[in-house]
């Protein structure tokens, strides 16, 4: 008999999954309003987006393919399911690139510049990675524990024990933190996308204790809420707006930190232990979010026939094509910051559809707490509409060229995704009608 996953092993999994330093120097970018950004990304996100999974994760236990397509039916399921993979394409090379700073700070700061440096290496660990899920050869639940404390809690820790050590000795730093202005909305993009993925906890329902789910959701929510603010605080404390760069923000932290103190080398173990970590982590994550798209693919083909291997390679050919941004626009902070505007519109549009259902399914059920759910789903609605809305202006300290273009290829990109969508359930259903018409030649 498995065992269940208790409140704290839960906790624990969805803090991993949603927790991530490298948001951190995007959301550091809000200057002195920084509480006031992440209230409003808490009230009209987080905190919606939490209740309605548990909600639905009561129902179901089929993750958001299974609760849209439960309340709006199996294409509406599909679109949000093809949403959710395609915010990880798009979130990918921002990971891997993130894990290539920290490794070639390590070895000369100057080299996070090169752009082909870092578009090779990106490319390296995303095949590297794929060929090891397709030859099955997977890490052990200890390994992965324990790159998800090296890479991530760990390093969590340490950014918020430096933020409270630099506040005590150097109090007047709060005074120069940079004021905010009227670009800082655009950093709300980033501070919604540090709290999307809190729906992953709810498909582990059925392995849970007893009440273990809502409890876990809630101390989750508390902790992902708490670190990603403190720590946001602490890179806006010790570094300037100049020194926010998205893919070396979190080693540049440690490396003024440990300098201050004289231990300047142990940065150099801790950016080390970053990379290995998240290495550990980014194999684990790889093929989680195809296991939904291959379910959706299956159920729509009525079989079990379609391998994940192709999965994992066609979303390494995504990675490998998207990646080529870092290459092609003006600055690498240019290139992170489009992906991320694209990933949270992704998964905002996913949000969308899961808020939608719920409205739906809570309206013609009116069992218990009915109009809770369709309260909260509104306040998601609205958080949504905001961050939708400042997401195609971004932060003053972006180079972009024209506002124009730069909205033009964002909106080219958002239509060509969601044509894509459209196009491969079409070829799913094509393919299901040649496969019924095999099936009565072979019958007759």
């Amino acid at each position: 008999m498995n065992k269940k996953l208790t409140i704290f092993s839960l906790t624990l999994m969805t803090v991993g999954s949603v927790d991530s330093i490298r948001n951190l120097p995007a959301a550091a970018l809000v200057g002195t309003e920084i509480f006031w950004y992440f209230a409003l990304a808490f009230f009209f996100f987080l905190l919606p987006s939490a209740v309605i999974s548990g909600w639905f994760s009561s129902k179901s236990h089929e993750g958001v393919y299974g609760w849209v397509k439960s309340s709006l039916g199996k294409k509406a399921g599909f679109i949000a399911i093809w949403f959710q993979w395609m915010q990880n394409i798009l979130i990918y090379p921002t990971f891997f690139s993130f894990i290539a700073g920290a490794f070639l700070y390590c070895i000369n700061p100057n080299l996070i510049e090169n752009k082909m440096l870092l578009f090779i290496m990106i490319n390296l660990l995303i095949w590297c990675l794929t060929w090891i899920n397709i030859k099955g050869l997977h890490l052990s639940n200890r390994l992965t524990v324990f790159c998800s404390i090296v890479g991530l809690l760990l390093p969590f820790l340490l950014i918020l024990v430096i933020g409270l050590i630099w506040i005590i000795y150097h109090p007047q730093s709060l005074k120069l933190i940079t004021p905010s202005h009227q670009d800082s909305w655009a950093s709300l993009t980033a501070i919604i996308l540090s709290f999307c993925g809190i729906e992953i906890a709810c498909v582990h329902a059925q392995d849970c204790k007893p009440d273990a789910l809502p409890k876990a959701i809630a101390i989750s929510v508390i902790i992902i809420f708490v670190t990603m603010l403190f720590g946001s605080l602490t890179l806006a404390l010790l570094l300037s707006p100049q020194q926010l760069n998205f893919i070396s923000g979190i080693p540049e932290l440690f490396q003024v930190f440990f300098t201050q103190i004289q231990f300047a080398k142990l940065s150099l173990v801790v950016n080390f232990l970053i990379v290995l970590g998240c290495i550990g982590c980014a194999n684990n994550w790889l093929i989680a979010p195809l296991k939904g798209l291959l379910f959706a693919s299956n159920e729509l083909l009525n079989s079990t026939s379609q391998s994940s291997a192709k999965f994992l390679i066609m979303q390494a050919c995504g990675v490998s094509f998207i990646s080529t941004l870092f290459l092609l626009l003006p600055s690498i902070n240019t290139s992170y910051w489009f992906m991320i505007t694209l990933a949270t519109q992704m998964y905002l549009f996913m949000y969308g559809l899961m808020f939608a259902g719920a409205i739906r399914l809570a309206w013609k059920e009116k069992k218990h707490f009915y109009r809770h759910i369709i309260l909260f789903s509104i306040m998601g609605f609205i958080g949504i509409i905001i961050s939708l809305t400042v997401s195609f202006t971004p932060p003053a300290s972006i180079k972009y060229g024209s506002l124009l273009h730069y909205d033009s290829l964002i909106i080219v990109c958002l239509v060509l995704i969601t044509f894509l969508s459209i196009l491969w359930k079409k070829l799913l259903f094509h393919r299901v009608i040649e496969k019924s018409l095999e099936n009565a030649t072979s019958f007759r």
